[in-house]
């Protein structure tokens, strides 16, 4: 388990199970970035992206636990300790040798968000350029944005950039639009608006590379099925409306 440290009930029993199966437990991480993985009502961890896992694992049998993290601590761990896979991953040039990927899990729209009142006008992502943009730590969004050459403020998570700018201590805020969407409903920040899209991208449950292939194809190929078989469209209906 390296510096991973189980503390419940649950991860002990799993732990148990697994051994009996021969089959190590996965340690699966994630961050609150709702609507795709968050805490829900009960305390356990749902969203979109966790139910797509969740069934994922329950398929093909394979012992696993969720947790929680600040997303770099997540994806940081991912990436050093065995049998340790984090989500919801975009996939990245920079990140396709750090991680085995297994995939995608969702679809996901980077968005651009301002104050409705504010006379800046913004018709394409360029004419953001002059401007101060928010952006939370290791998130692909302010990556694409800071190797862009684009002015961008990094806080620690996603939703100190709402309140910043509601504040008017940054321009605009880029994030992901449903979450973009979620958070200002959530806040009920009505005068802060969705400006445009300027990105479509895929995220994945992303896993240390001494994860065995064989259960990367395994998982890759459970997926597959899943994706055909009316799951993945339920879950789309429930969760977007579509």
């Amino acid at each position: 388990m390296g510096a991973f440290l189980c503390r419940t009930v649950l991860c002990a029993g799993l732990m148990a199970v697994s051994a009996a199966w021969g089959q190590p437990t996965m340690h699966l991480l994630t961050e609150q970035y709702p609507p795709f993985n968050m805490t829900m009502p009960n305390g356990q961890v749902g969203g979109m992206a966790t139910e797509m896992v969740r069934e994922l694992f329950r398929r093909t049998k394979l012992p696993y636990q969720i947790e929680l993290q600040p997303w770099i601590r997540a994806f940081n761990t991912a990436v050093l300790e065995n049998n340790t896979c984090v989500y919801s991953t975009t996939r990245t040039d920079n990140r396709e040798r750090q991680f085995k990927w297994v995939g995608p899990l969702v679809e996901n729209t980077w968005a651009l968000y301002g104050v409705q009142a504010d006379p800046k006008s913004i018709l394409a992502l360029d004419d953001a350029r002059p401007f101060t943009i928010g952006g939370y730590i290791g998130d692909a969004e302010s990556q694409y944005l800071i190797g862009l050459g684009f002015n961008v403020q990094l806080t620690p998570t996603d939703d100190l950039n709402l309140r910043k700018l509601e504040a008017g201590r940054i321009d605009f805020w880029a994030t992901s639009k449903l979450r973009g969407a979620y958070l200002i409903k959530q806040q009920k920040a009505e005068q802060v608006k969705l400006l445009l899209t300027f990105n479509n991208v895929f995220m994945y449950l992303a896993c240390n590379t001494k994860v065995p292939d064989a259960t990367i194809r395994r998982l890759n190929d459970t997926l597959s099925i899943m994706q055909h078989d009316g799951f993945y469209d339920q879950l789309h209906k429930r969760y977007l409306n579509e």
